[in-house]
């Protein structure tokens, strides 16, 4: 219904004004006589109201009866191809029908929603670009979305075109926010029979937890939408452990297996489903972890077997299973590390380690209560390259001296190549400027006290930055700014002048690193390195590129460092970054001493007298780590903390013969080793608490059992950890005594670690931890249709059924209303009527004249003086008149 609205109309009251304008014109004296005074009142009174009503921001409200449309299209993967088209084909259907003045736009969904068109009268679908992530079914965020990009002055529908197979969101709670704005949601039901033919494994099942040796009873439910011939195959870590081929019933069918369970720790289980027509692969497979306890195993790893083997061997005297490998044959994610009681990284350096591996040993230790222990050696702790890394997190030492009276002077000089050959391209830069960028990121690697020199050479060399303590990266930036690649390769030129830099500093530890790409001419380079070496200089080498020579790692075995190999020089920055934070690092004291018990501890029971050694790292304790044994001078040696859940510990000697001669022989090392890993060995692996895992397509449920438990006022919790470590809390629902429960809804494709733990006054009384595997998103789940959804958006909205393309621009009566600004129309009005008032008021009256029966009328007046005036010109007009006669 058109009505009058008003943006302010609290300004209505200057209305009043008006009838003062009145009550002054109709109670004072007239000088307009007849219809000029009230045409003249009118025009007064019309400029008031017109200004009056702007200033209140009048408005026109006028119904609206065009419609917008908007199509939320599943795009998800749960959506048959044909089905897909049909959608498309309603779509462009519906817009060839759409009426004169409606708008259609169209939002394409997954697992987020995308704005393939926005509203237009546009009556051509085309291609549809829009690809969200096809892997689940949001249709509440596809409903929010939509709502949000309706115009306002529209009437407004919704039409939803999919299967309504959520498994994200929710949208009735969406359907809601529609129902409050007047937006009905209609929708197509796509979940119609006749998409392709299907056959997919849609649960296993098999227990969580079992012992080393038992047999185990899996079953795998496989469904197919046809009767056929399929194989059904059992895999494990050692590949294909039972396969089954069977003639499939349309429908469910359940496989089973049995095998023995010999690892122990976590391990994966897969069924694998092959028929002979499938619409889909991604859902031919299940997977599920299985949790085998048995003896604890320790697992060693070592750069060289040999300095973990004494180690070892003492373990096994001890009853330990062991396990040494090196670094590359590690585990490197949460499930491999789990099958391990402890891991001990036996001078090993940390570049050695696999990616991932140092970020996967914090979280073992942390979230599942794993034990962590380092041994000492020369590519440990500091010298290995450790500092600020995960692993340095993790133990109870730091791997550097904080006491700066204890802690070495270091002297480090960096010789780089800046010969022709480093102005070749390595990507889309020069090797040169590479090489820049790995001096600065090496220089934030240093400590204050530290001093630092560069030396750069082609066919001879430069001091580019004297050696200067505190350097940091803007001088070295200045420093390094006006270095050009040109000429040969001296190195010896630039060896000898990072020589002369160093001998003239006084420090405990000096090293140099030498930056090339390849072999040179100049002095005798191999002398130059035993010369240095005779005055305490210790060299590394970095040989950047594939034409770098051989001989560069004789250099550094002559020189006391290391020899780094980057194929490419795009690796050059972090071997920079890893060898300046070693030698920073690096404190090694190598000396004969005689460790000192701090205090009674179970690691020392029955030991009262222990050998010398005769080297240690330098470190410093942690807060509230415990120290168990010292060196002479109250350096750390052993110390051991609680980190999360787990214990890790620190030995700052090494088990070989180089410092630990005397422990390795012996006749305590057995007892020795296995109670200071028996401390950090967790004290509880059996099971607690009964769990079971089970993923049946969209859905993960988590089970637990406490009724075996005798604890007193336990709290359960339960946390959810994927490969990347990260973490998010489960939500466990008590449905019955004892028992609980936890619902995951669409979990993304993945492996993960539910890690359960049980407190009482305050202490973690039941720890555990079990796996998991979603092998495929929800939406290839077979008969996922949910029309019942569909209907129950359809009813909180408004909406219905749509069976035909034009129903979706019927028109919807919900009292949408436009609203037009009146506002600047009446100020022109007022504008137009100002001059008309003037002009009646001053001039229609002379440009009239008199009427002719008012000639010579005498007008009447009150007033005297007007009255003399009147007859004055009467005679004066007589007079005139007269005298023309």
């Amino acid at each position: 219904m058109p009505h009058l609205a008003f943006l302010y109309p609290e300004m209505l009251w200057l209305c009043g004004l008006l009838a003062v304008l009145w009550g002054v014109a109709l109670l004072t004296p007239r000088r307009l006589r007849g219809r000029r005074f009230w045409v003249g009142l009118g025009l007064r009174s019309l400029i008031g109201v017109a200004l009056v009503l702007a200033v209140a921001g009048v408005q026109v409200v006028l119904p609206v009866r065009h419609l917008t449309t908007i199509f939320l299209l599943d795009g998800s993967d749960s959506l048959a191809p044909s089905l897909r088209a049909q959608a498309e084909s309603f779509i462009q259907a519906a817009l060839a029908e759409m009426p004169e003045g409606d708008q259609a736009a169209i939002v394409v969904f997954g697992a987020v929603p995308l704005v393939e068109r926005l509203p237009s009268a546009g009556r051509q679908l085309g291609r549809i670009d829009a690809l969200p992530e096809v892997g689940a079914t949001d249709i509440a965020a596809a409903i929010q979305l939509g709502v949000a990009l309706f115009p306002a002055e529209s009437e407004k529908r919704l039409v939803l075109l999919s299967d309504g197979a959520e498994n994200r969101g929710d949208a009735q709670a969406a359907a809601q926010l529609a129902r409050s704005r007047n937006i009905p949601i209609s929708f197509v039901d796509l979940s119609l029979p006749g998409g392709d033919a299907e056959i997919l494994v849609a649960e296993l099942a098999l227990p969580s937890q079992v012992r080393v040796g038992q047999m185990v009873r899996i079953t795998a439910l496989v469904e197919s939408s046809v009767a056929q011939r399929a194989s059904v195959r059992l895999i494990g870590d050692q590949g294909v452990l039972a396969e089954e081929v069977l003639d499939l019933p349309a429908g469910s069918t359940q496989v089973p297996f049995e095998v023995q369970v010999t690892a122990r720790g976590m391990q994966q289980l897969r069924v694998v489903v092959q028929g002979e027509v499938d619409g889909r692969v991604q859902n031919n497979e299940a997977a599920a972890i299985i949790q085998a306890y048995g003896p604890r195993q320790i697992l060693l790893v070592a750069a060289n077997s040999a300095d973990a083997q004494p180690l070892a061997s003492a373990l096994e005297a001890a009853n330990f299973q062991t396990a040494i490998r090196v670094p590359a044959e590690m585990p490197n994610d949460l499930i491999g590390l789990s099958e391990y009681a402890a891991v001990i990284v036996v001078n090993t350096p940390a570049r050695a380690l696999p990616a991932g591996a140092m970020e996967a040993l914090e979280i073992s230790v942390r979230d599942l209560g794993r034990g962590l222990l380092m041994i000492g050696g020369e590519q440990s702790f500091g010298a290995g390259g450790y500092r600020d890394t995960p692993v340095e997190a993790a133990l109870p030492v730091y791997m550097d001296v904080r006491d700066r009276e204890q802690r070495p002077d270091l002297a480090l000089v960096f010789v780089i190549d800046r010969s022709g050959s480093m102005a070749e391209p390595a990507g889309n830069v020069q090797k040169l400027d590479i090489a820049k960028e790995a001096l600065v990121q090496a220089i934030r690697m240093l400590y204050g006290e530290d001093r630092v020199g560069i030396v750069t050479f082609d066919s001879q060399a430069y001091t580019t930055m004297p050696i200067t303590q505190g350097v940091g990266e803007e001088e070295v930036l200045q420093a390094i700014a006006s270095v050009t690649a040109d000429g040969g390769t001296n190195i010896g030129a630039g060896l000898s002048a990072g020589q002369r830099m160093l001998t003239g500093v006084e420090a405990k530890i000096k090293h140099m690193i030498l930056l090339t790409d390849g072999w040179g001419e100049g002095n005798d380079q191999l002398a130059v390195v035993e010369a240095m070496r005779a005055q305490g200089i210790t060299l590394s080498v970095v040989a950047a590129g594939s034409d770098t020579a051989e001989e560069l790692k004789t250099l550094a075995t002559a020189g006391g460092g290391r020899y780094y190999a980057a194929a490419i020089m795009q690796a050059v920055p972090q071997i920079l970054v890893d060898e300046t934070i070693t030698v920073a690092g690096k404190l090694i004291v190598e000396r004969r001493f005689v460790p000192v018990a701090t205090g009674n501890s179970p690691i020392l029971a029955g030991i009262s007298q222990v050998p010398p050694l005769y080297g240690l790292h330098g470190s410093s304790l942690k807060q509230t780590a415990r120290l168990i044994l010292m060196s002479d001078e109250q350096e750390p040696l052993l110390a051991i903390w609680q980190y999360g859940l787990g214990q890790s510990g620190a030995w700052l000697s090494d088990t070989s013969g180089r410092w630990a001669k005397e422990w390795i022989t012996w006749s305590e090392f057995p007892r020795f080793a296995a109670q200071m890993v028996g401390a950090l060995v967790p004290s509880q692996e059996s099971a607690s608490v009964g769990g079971e895992v089970l993923v049946a397509g969209g859905e993960t449920i988590l089970r637990l059992d406490t009724q075996g438990v005798d604890i007193p006022n336990l709290v359960l919790s339960a946390t959810l950890i994927d490969a990347a470590g990260n973490q998010s809390s489960l939500a466990l629902n008590q449905v019955g005594p004892g028992q609980y429960q936890a619902r995951l809804v669409g979990p993304s494709p993945g492996t993960y670690l539910v890690q359960i733990r049980g407190s009482a006054a305050g202490q973690v009384v039941v720890h555990e931890t079990l796996g998991l595997v979603v092998p495929y998103a929800a939406e290839y789940r077979a008969g996922q249709g949910n029309r019942g959804l569909l209907e129950q958006l359809a009813q909180i909205s408004g909406g219905a059924v749509i069976s035909t393309p034009a129903a979706a621009f019927t028109p919807v009566e919900t009292g949408v209303s436009a609203a037009y600004e009146m506002g600047l129309a009446l100020v022109l009005l007022a504008l137009v009527a100002w001059p008309v008032d003037i002009g009646v008021r001053r001039w229609v009256g002379k440009l009239r004249g008199p009427k002719r029966e008012d000639r010579g009328r005498k007008e009447p007046t009150d007033d005297p003086a007007l009255e003399r005036l009147a007859a004055a010109r009467r005679q004066a007009i007589a007079r005139l008149r007269g005298r023309e006669e």
